[in-house]
């Protein structure tokens, strides 16, 4: 699908989906309880599917009602006869749960979308290959099978947080206690900081050391009602929208105080010169003349794409730093992030883990633009959209379901033209 969007400012109240990473913690957490959970303010996006539908083969029956999952769990992990799991694209069902899935001591095959498996996983092939589990990866897929032990485990903290949320989910459901020592320092430690906080609403406890966490083994899961919080991530897009043309409202913020990293995107936006304030349950974002400055994205990296269009319409040099990680995302977000502003005539550079911007405050070129099939990349098109001289093409615009499925209808709702044709 292609999304054609002509310039024009968007203004108004929008209501921000939920959060991504809150989501999948709670459905997990949830379904390796027993009995009913609840949880509120919820959607189904392609990446939240994919972890209901894991969780349902592990034997949780989840009941889909509109904003809300009803979770029955069973309080264990068994694999039936369909041990297939399709990641989609997702790469944190697939990261979080095949230590879970190793709990049932059965084969299970991973499958997704291509790109999912050129994504880092070298983490859990080295450590299962340790365990002695069988562990065979290929441009397909990726099966496993072995019998996830208690014990002491040292993995790297700077090639994604994932690996470890992975194992924080499982390890406590065996019967010893287990460590987790991290080798190196642990980047986007505030992913890890939520998984936990999740854990403790469903009873379990970890605890956090200097250099790693202490888990607890013999625990169980209890299940609870959750409210799942609104999404910081997205929230970046509308937030540099109402920067550039708004007044925009964003609703159901309660609370400025969240462990999401990509809560930064507040201060980042007001210390650039811009106009954010919480009021109520809501972010009131106001129309500013923004200026560059450097901001480091090694904690929230997927709202450095955001950023550097916001830099691109600021007045003098924007750089995004620290953002080595970005390559390792949906596309290579880094170089994707790059082709994009090169293609709205912005002056960019880019090193191994920057994006230099001489931003000035003026409008964009439109044209064809290519979303490289990553939902960040176009959104941060169509917001760019907003400030072009003409109409905008995003090709496969339909990438934006892998999040923020009802993106485009909020976007039109703010009085943005979209137009939808077939690639």
């Amino acid at each position: 699908m292609n999304a054609i969007i002509e310039p024009k400012p968007i203004l108004g109240t929008v209501l921000i989906p939920p959060s991504k990473s809150c989501s999948h913690r709670a459905i997990i957490c949830a379904s390796l309880a027993k009995g009913k959970s609840v949880i509120n303010n919820i959607i189904l996006s392609d990446d939240i599917i994919a972890t209901v539908e894991a969780m349902e083969k592990i034997g949780a029956r989840i009941i889909k009602n509109p904003y809300q999952l009803v979770i029955h769990g069973q309080g264990k992990v068994i694999i039936g006869d369909d041990n297939f799991i399709d990641c989609k694209e997702s790469g944190s069902t697939i990261r979080f749960l095949m230590p879970v899935m190793a709990l049932s001591k059965q084969k299970v095959v991973f499958t997704g979308k291509a790109g999912l498996f050129k994504r880092p996983m070298s983490v859990y092939e080295d450590l299962f290959n340790q365990m002695g589990f069988l562990y065979q990866q290929s441009e397909k897929g990726i099966i496993l099978s072995g019998s996830l032990q208690s014990g002491s485990f040292e993995l790297p903290g700077n090639l994604s947080s994932q690996f470890i949320s992975g194992l924080l989910f499982a390890l406590p459901l065996l019967k010893e206690d287990s460590t987790i020592t991290l080798t190196t320092t642990l980047e986007s430690a505030e992913y890890v900081d939520i998984t936990i906080h999740i854990l403790k609403q469903f009873g379990i406890q970890i605890h956090v050391l200097d250099n790693g966490y202490h888990i607890p083994g013999n625990q169980s899961y209890q299940a609870t009602t959750v409210e799942v919080e609104s999404d910081y991530s997205q929230l970046a897009f509308f937030a540099v929208a109402g920067s550039l043309s708004g007044p925009i409202n964003v609703k159901k913020f309660k609370s400025t105080i969240s462990a999401q990293p990509d809560r930064r995107i507040i201060d980042y936006i007001n210390q650039m010169g811009g106009s954010i304030i919480h009021k109520g349950n809501e972010y009131c974002i106001k129309k500013s003349k923004t200026t560059g400055r450097t901001i480091d994205v090694s904690q929230c990296p997927d709202i450095a794409p955001i950023l550097a269009l916001l830099g691109a319409l600021s007045t003098g040099k924007t750089v995004i730093e620290n953002a080595s990680r970005l390559k390792l995302k949906e596309s290579n977000r880094l170089k994707t992030t790059f082709d994009t502003l090169q293609m709205f005539g912005v002056d960019v550079e880019m090193t191994e883990d920057s994006l230099i911007i001489q931003g000035e405050n003026k409008a964009l070129n439109g044209g064809v633009f290519d979303s490289f099939g990553d939902h960040r990349i176009a959104m941060m098109i169509a917001i760019g959209a907003i400030r072009a001289k003409g109409p905008v093409l995003i090709k496969n615009a339909e990438s934006v379901n892998k999040s923020y499925p009802h993106f485009f209808d909020d976007y039109i709702s703010l009085g943005g033209e979209v137009h939808f044709t077939e690639n």
